[in-house]
């Protein structure tokens, strides 16, 4: 019997609480303990309340498991196992022919969801193994969580106790310490300093490196219910409060190029699920970080960046996304190789005629991927990395908590060549989905001024998905991770199902020399120097039905220029207004990149040449010197190949004969060149072994157009029309007047295309206020920008305009923003003024 003597009461709290979705409480209530000190040793009497609890700080006598599947959700996998047949057909393919990287996963649903002994062994075989092993040890451990949670009644005391000592010095290196850099405790400290960083900032580290440890660590201590170490860890610099606040962008973006986002995301959602069930969402999907950031935001900005289904000749079509950054090629995006450049980066991979793609559910992104410390120089872990949960399992949780989202509808378009459902994995307790039942998301145009993107939509509702309406994007000049330089350049552009413009990337692994530079991209370059990233940029912007209209401003992109690029994008093309004014004379250079072969007959009187000498030099080049005139390119999508019949995409993608006809209007000194995109460079190693380069032939083709001209300020005006059946449906596109301050332009299709259009954009400073521009029969007032769409009956109007004279027949109707206006109508002339 103990001694109360000298004995020192000290309040500890231990809290009630609710698990919402598991519907289990744990114990609440203050009491005292009774500590004593005798001769510098500390004993006290610890009260146990419904289970074993260990108190660092405040912690919860929990029911286990619960991060993956609690209780409930394993009898009800279970169920659904043995009741329904897709289910069982499911994890019979799971544990008899798992897919790469799913192994483990495999075993803990055999041991935890069908009580496998002998599964459960291997796993807990593997935990050990991690506890023991070196440290640092390795980065992704949310399996490794996962199992210690499953596993947690089948360990003894003693076993526990040292997995989460193992978790603590996990955490205590990885987020206080950051010992990782230390070269004493590990192998290759100094190469790994170039992925972490002392002081982070969107752009000195790499998040698919060096998050794994962060999220491990946020993970390790949800498991382990230590409220106070949880709060600790979560709030520490570069950990999860930090990766919210000051990492991800505008509503979630992650700020490395695209295909880098892969590593985390899976392991985050996991850690979310964790703490909303510790009653702590506060920390997970409740936490908004202070730019607007939330987890839901980060899973739904993939949506965001959506082009429209793209036919690959099969019923399972890709949905492509905006594709930027040094791994931008073909192939390592995709889990099938198809004719590059023509698919890049997708939200859904789709199918080939043959069967193959569709969308890889595990990958083992990231450097220091394994769970255990290795000896290789660069990479840990054993035969392979840890697997990182991929697009699906995202989108499968998402539309498990916001089904409002329309994640189910991008699932549906994943099913197989041979499904009618989209069959879902048994780990988050979906049912099977019916495309039919599905609904699209509309596709809003937006500005993420934090993420430096611009994407415009001509059609923003629901049917945007499946629609032949054009999608362009842009870069602002926002720095990232991974980036090449694509400063104020078109990052895609898609029409009629098919990319139009793509920023191309030849060379194999990481992009390099041209790959990297302004000149792969449909961008600007001055004197052929490459432009510098910089948050120093303005933007305006308005989405209407009619138009979609942006401008960016900058003059910090190119020293002494003051660079503007403003789009209007319509249902039928995209007006491209680009602005460069500086002091003195410089070579402007305007770049496009489109897929397809130029149409010769628009070349006549263009000759032979060389490149212009500031741009890198390309293959098969004319150029014309257009002068002050106006001057057109068409490439049209057709097979590339020598031989056509070798050709992988069908014989239905070229007999669309889809295409683009870019227009620029006139202006002094200016030439215009094509010459043929560079083709993809591959490796190879010659007899001696040494590594070698060979160009591929492009099934799809490419033609690079450039314009060139010598003055201190231009403004390229350029009109990108695509264009299905072979033909061009604009018959003019004019200039009504241009000046340093303002363009506006006329653009008149062909019989019955509906396009009579007037547009116009302020340049330069005040920007807001009122200017007029007029030739011998129109006259337009406006600030900012304007729209005019001119048919029989009526006058539609959007943007800011003031006053306006117009030759029409008879008396249309003027509308204004959508509002009827009065119009007075004099010898054939409507007149408008807006009342004072």
């Amino acid at each position: 019997m103990c001694s109360v003597h000298h004995i020192k009461p000290v309040a500890i709290r231990v809290r009630f609480r609710y698990y919402p979705l598991t519907g289990t409480h744990s114990c609440v209530k203050e009491f005292s303990m009774m500590q004593r000190t005798r001769s510098g040793v500390l004993s006290a009497f610890v009260c146990v309340i419904t289970g074993s609890m260990f108190l660092y700080g405040t912690a919860w006598a929990m029911e286990r498991p619960f991060i993956l599947w609690d209780k409930k959700d394993i009898a009800a996998i279970r169920k659904k196992i043995e009741t329904e047949a897709w289910a069982k057909a499911a994890y019979e393919k799971l544990v008899n022919e798992p897919e790469r990287h799913e192994e483990a996963f495999s075993n803990l649903f055999q041991h935890a969801i069908m009580g496998d002994k002998e599964a459960a062994e291997k796993d807990k075989k593997e935990l050990i193994r991690m506890v023991k092993s070196p440290i640092p040890r390795g980065a992704a451990q949310y399996i490794n969580v996962i199992r210690y949670d499953l596993l947690y009644d089948l360990l003894t005391a003693d076993e526990r106790k040292e997995v989460e000592e193992a978790f603590r010095i996990y955490i205590d290196n990885q987020i206080f310490k950051r010992a990782i850099l230390d070269p004493k405790i590990f192998n290759d400290s100094r190469n790994f300093s170039r992925y972490d960083a002392r002081e982070y900032t969107r752009t000195n580290w790499l998040p698919n490196i060096i998050w794994p440890w962060k999220v491990s660590a946020n993970l390790m201590a949800a498991a382990m219910g230590d409220e106070t170490l949880i709060r600790k860890v979560w709030a520490a610099y570069g950990s999860w409060k930090w990766y919210f606040d000051e990492y991800l962008c505008d509503i979630g973006f992650y700020s490395e190029e695209f295909g880098k986002m892969g590593s985390t995301p899976g392991a985050m959602l996991l850690y979310c699920r964790a703490v909303e069930r510790l009653g702590l969402n506060e920390l997970g999907y409740g936490y908004k970080g202070k730019g607007g950031a939330t987890m839901r935001g980060h899973i739904e900005s993939l949506i965001h960046i959506g082009y429209p289904r793209l036919d690959v000749g099969s019923n399972r079509p890709q949905y492509p996304m905006l594709t930027i950054g040094d791994l931008r090629q073909s192939g390592l995006s995709q889990s099938w190789n198809l004719p590059s450049p023509a698919f890049q980066y997708s939200i859904v991979m789709g199918y080939t005629p043959e069967g193959k793609g569709g969308n890889v559910r595990w990958k083992t992104h990231g450097a220091w991927g394994g769970v255990i410390r290795g000896n290789h120089a660069q990479w840990d872990g054993y035969s392979g990395f840890t697997p990182k949960m991929q697009i699906p399992f995202w989108f499968e949780v998402g539309h498990a908590l916001w089904p409002e989202i329309g994640f189910d509808y991008f699932l549906a378009q994943m099913r197989g060549p041979d499904e009618d459902k989209y069959y879902p994995s048994l780990l988050f307790g979906l049912e099977p989905i019916e495309p039919a039942k599905v609904k699209a998301p509309p596709a809003r145009s937006a500005v993420w001024p934090e993420r430096g993107l611009v994407m415009l939509r001509a059609d923003e509702s629901s049917n945007y998905w499946e629609s032949p309406a054009p999608a362009i994007a842009m870069r602002l000049a926002t720095n990232y991770a991974h980036n090449v330089i694509d400063c104020f350049s078109l990052s895609g552009f898609y029409a009629f199902n098919r990319p139009i413009y793509l920023n191309r990337q030849v060379t194999p692994g990481y992009a390099q020399d041209w790959s990297r530079s302004i000149q792969s991209h449909c961008g600007i370059t001055v004197d052929g120097a490459e432009p510098k990233f910089t948050n120093e940029t303005t933007k305006r912007q308005a989405f209407t039905k009619a138009v979609k209209f942006v401008a960016a401003r900058s003059s910090s992109v190119f020293e002494g220029v003051d660079l503007t690029r403003s789009l209007m994008l319509t249902n039928e093309y995209c007006l491209d207004v680009t602005r460069l004014a500086s002091a003195k004379e410089h070579s402007y250079y305007w770049l496009i990149h489109a897929l397809g072969q130029v149409q010769s007959d628009e070349q006549e009187n263009w000759k032979l040449s060389e490149f212009p000498k500031a741009l890198r030099p390309l293959k098969k080049v004319q150029a014309c010197n257009v002068g002050n005139k106006p001057w057109s390119v068409t490439a049209l999508q057709t097979c590339a190949l020598d031989e056509p019949s070798k050709a992988k995409l069908p014989k239905e993608w070229y007999e669309r004969k889809i295409g683009v006809r870019l227009q620029m209007l006139g202006e002094d000194n200016t030439t215009a060149y094509t010459a043929r995109t560079p083709l993809v460079f591959s490796r190879f190693r010659d007899e001696k072994g040494q590594q070698q380069y060979k160009e591929e032939p492009s099934e799809v083709g490419g033609v690079t157009i450039v314009a060139e001209r010598k003055a201190p300020r231009t403004t390229f005006v350029a009109l990108h029309e695509p264009f299905e059946g072979g033909k061009s449906n604009i018959y003019e596109f004019r200039t009504i007047k241009q000046t340093d301050e303002a363009v506006a332009v006329a653009i008149i299709g062909k019989y019955d295309t509906g396009i009579d259009d007037r547009l116009m954009v302020r340049l330069g400073d005040n920007y807001e206020q009122p200017l007029s521009l007029s030739d011998e029969r129109e006259s337009f007032t406006f600030a900012d920008w304007a729209y005019v769409r001119i048919s029989k009956d009526k006058v539609e109007v959007e943007g800011d305009l003031r006053t306006l004279r117009l030759p029409v027949r008879g008396q249309p109707k003027l509308l204004v923003n959508a509002k009827e206006k009065k119009a007075s109508f004099i010898r054939g002339y409507l007149y408008y003024c807006v009342p004072p």
